[in-house]
């Protein structure tokens, strides 16, 4: 299977229309999106201490390590 990739400039970017639903982006409760989480077979389900060991990527760069 061959995928067709397609390469944007910014400037391409910033003239397209975002197809995008912001004001359902904007009135999408927390609720929201725990239970669409919980309802993907796909998302893993993590425990308090895996999610107490994960960081921000900035502070990851930033040489920030959780060890």
């Amino acid at each position: 299977m061959t995928e067709d990739i397609k390469r944007f400039t910014l400037e391409e970017l910033e003239k397209m229309k975002s197809e995008s639903d912001l004001e359902k982006i904007k009135n999408t409760t927390e609720k929201d999106i725990i239970e669409r989480s919980l309802a993907d077979p796909d998302t893993p389900i993590l425990t308090k201490e895996e999610l107490n060991e994960m960081q921000l990527a900035s502070e990851r760069k930033n040489g920030k390590e959780n060890n």
